[in-house]
């Protein structure tokens, strides 16, 4: 007999309620799951964005050519562009779901699955030239009006460092953070300083206009899914970007969009 059996009950129970991976998956029904999820991706150039009524950009190109290698007969048509804050909701609290481009930041790791990283990218406090701000910390935040995209990267990481008098405007997605930087309406924009730049030489403006006031994290992007994602799942389509990035086929699909 144990000597201690009510500590064998206990080691039983929680066994039986932590989550395990279903063990061995072959790469075949990997395939089959990452059919079955469903993709959603947001207005983020370069990286992802909606082109003639279908996801583009660098993140899907990486993705399309990955799930090529793994038999994933998954296209560009089958991705849902929505506004950041409704993906992000999903990807919390819906199994079954993935999301990118997904900064990595130890919070987001601990409550989602990761493939990647594909993409590094930065964020920053970014402003228009003829402002004339100078920003050396967070502490010369103070009494600023800071534009974000709502649960974005540059919100969470904002969150951390602004000063209490500091305000905090929030938006759902990026064609609303330009006009408020562009219109007055802030003093400046938590973003990614990448796909800012992007996007406003995609609508016909200079990027030369705008300056990083403060770098607020050197990030990298990959894929997210929902946390209850089984990591066999996964483990294909992680081989698969880490092969695209050992053998140059990322760099050159960055390549292509100047970039």
């Amino acid at each position: 007999m144990a000597r201690y059996p009510w500590m064998a009950a206990l080691l039983c129970l929680t066994m039986s309620l932590s989550p395990v991976s279903s063990g061995a998956v072959t790469l075949d029904e990997a395939a089959r799951q990452l059919e079955a999820m469903t993709w959603y991706s947001e207005d983020y150039p370069p990286f992802n964005y909606e082109a003639d009524g279908e996801a583009a950009g660098i993140a899907v190109d990486i993705l399309m050519v990955a799930f090529e290698k793994i038999g994933v007969d998954l296209k560009p048509r089958d991705i849902k562009i929505v506004p950041w804050n409704r993906g992000y909701n999903f990807i919390r609290n819906r199994a079954g779901t993935a999301l990118f481009s997904m900064t990595y930041t130890p919070e987001r790791e601990r409550i989602m699955k990761f493939v990647g990283p594909a993409l590094p990218s930065r964020v920053s406090i970014i402003a228009l030239k003829e402002r004339k701000l100078t920003v050396d910390n967070p502490a010369d935040l103070e009494g600023l009006t800071i534009g974000v995209v709502r649960e974005d990267v540059g919100d969470l990481l904002l969150q951390k460092i602004v000063p209490a008098n500091a305000v905090i405007s929030r938006r759902n997605t990026l064609k609303q953070l330009l006009y408020l930087l562009t219109t007055g309406r802030v003093d400046a924009v938590s973003y990614s300083i990448n796909v800012l730049n992007n996007a406003v030489r995609l609508t016909g403006g200079t990027p030369g206009a705008f300056e990083e006031l403060l770098v607020l994290r050197e990030a990298q992007l990959g894929y997210a899914f929902h946390n209850d994602t089984d990591p066999a799942v996964l483990a294909p389509l992680q081989k698969a970007v880490d092969e695209l990035k050992a053998d140059g086929t990322i760099d050159k699909i960055v390549a292509r969009y100047g970039n």
